[in-house]
């Protein structure tokens, strides 16, 4: 698992971020979200969400978007009344519901395949504590879950789903004084377009964050 702890320094606040995977057996979608409402009543100031990683560019994509979903609720600007959709809402970049669901929360094809991904927020250090209760809730066991692999065909497929054009990451790459002949993706320019891939989603979770404090 990996943990990480961050500050909030305009609360003077800090929190503390996991990630992980587990294998479950024998558990509908319906059950799966019970037990997770057990478990994020067992403790105060928590979020526990299971997310599908088909559209995870890494564990910096999941970092922000917990960064986002705490601020969000810290500054009372939040776009949904539970933090486990805020942090959907944050993944997919988009204020729409329903469409941060579809992509990025799990589903009964998700579920059947056993291996599932969450995240906790916590602003305690808590969080093995918690796992540790919610792996005998959920009578599962831990696995390693790498999210920070580089795949061409992940990046195709974020880049798709964002709708970024080569003139916006282009845009990035010079901003970090890197010049590419070839903007398609390959084996030796996949990790700079990964850089700009990250940059890009960064900016569309701060452009939701800006539009819900003007809004109000």
């Amino acid at each position: 698992m990996i943990i990480k702890e961050f500050s909030f320094p305009e609360k003077n606040l800090n929190y503390f971020v996991g990630i992980s995977s587990l294998i479950v057996k024998e558990l509908t979608l319906d059950k799966i979200f019970d037990l997770l409402n057990t478990i994020q009543n067992a403790y105060d100031n928590i979020m526990v969400q299971f997310f599908n990683k088909n559209l995870i560019l890494n564990s910096n994509h999941v970092f922000y978007a917990s960064y986002h979903t705490f601020k969000a609720f810290s500054s009372e600007t939040n776009i949904s009344n539970k933090k486990s959709i805020e942090f959907l809402l944050y993944l997919a970049a988009n204020r729409q519901i329903k469409r941060a669901i579809e992509h990025f929360g799990i589903n009964d094809l998700i579920v059947n395949q056993s291996v599932l991904h969450f995240c906790i927020i916590s602003q305690r250090n808590n969080l093995k504590i918690i796992i540790e209760d919610l792996l005998k809730l959920f009578n599962a066991k831990a696995i390693e879950m790498n999210l920070d692999d580089f795949s061409i065909d992940k990046y195709n497929k974020i880049k798709e789903y964002f709708e970024f054009n080569e003139n916006q990451i282009n845009t990035i790459l010079k901003s970090h004084g890197i010049e590419l002949d070839d903007i398609k993706p390959n084996n030796n320019n996949i990790k700079n377009l990964y850089l700009a891939i990250e940059d890009l989603i960064c900016e569309k979770m701060a452009l939701i964050s800006l539009e819900k404090s003007s809004n109000d």
